[in-house]
């Protein structure tokens, strides 16, 4: 097998080139994604719901009947209730992403992917004199000057 991108032969097990990165299979649902998710979701903000509204008039009976002052009471209840709301937006925002990933919608149309033309990838000339060493450089700055006599 393979790359169709950069032309690299590949295992066929790979779901990635290691020479470029290239995605070699289609993108698939994995363990039901993001199907699942949404059934998880969806029954977390069920809870939340349920639960938050009755801790909500629990802590409010356990508030009036110990004597708290009323206006501390609603404060509580409408912090409380903000913090449910907030939490169950949340949740919501994030099913209206999986139903339209579900559904297919992708509002951006998929790019395909660049390629190199043959002229760009091919290789540099052979280098026509030989290249400096390190210790060339190096060694001479070290060397002693030579003494002129005049």
């Amino acid at each position: 097998m393979y790359c169709s991108k950069c032309g690299t032969e590949i295992r066929g097990d790979l779901k990635y080139c290691n020479r470029c990165g290239q995605r070699l299979h289609p993108e698939t649902d994995i363990d039901g994604m993001p199907g699942k998710m949404l059934d998880n979701i969806l029954t977390t903000l069920f809870l939340v719901a349920i639960l938050g509204l009755g801790i909500l008039v629990g802590l409010v009976a356990i508030l009036l009947d110990k004597d708290v002052p009323t206006q501390f009471v609603i404060m509580i209840s409408l912090g409380y209730l903000a913090a449910i709301f907030g939490i169950c937006v949340s949740l919501v925002r994030q099913v209206t992403k999986l139903v339209d990933h579900r559904l297919g919608g992708s509002r951006v149309p998929a790019s395909p992917n660049d390629e190199l033309a043959s002229p760009a990838t091919a290789r540099l000339p052979e280098h026509l004199e030989p290249v400096n060493s390190v210790t060339d450089a190096t060694t001479r700055t070290l060397e002693a000057p030579a003494i002129r006599q005049n």
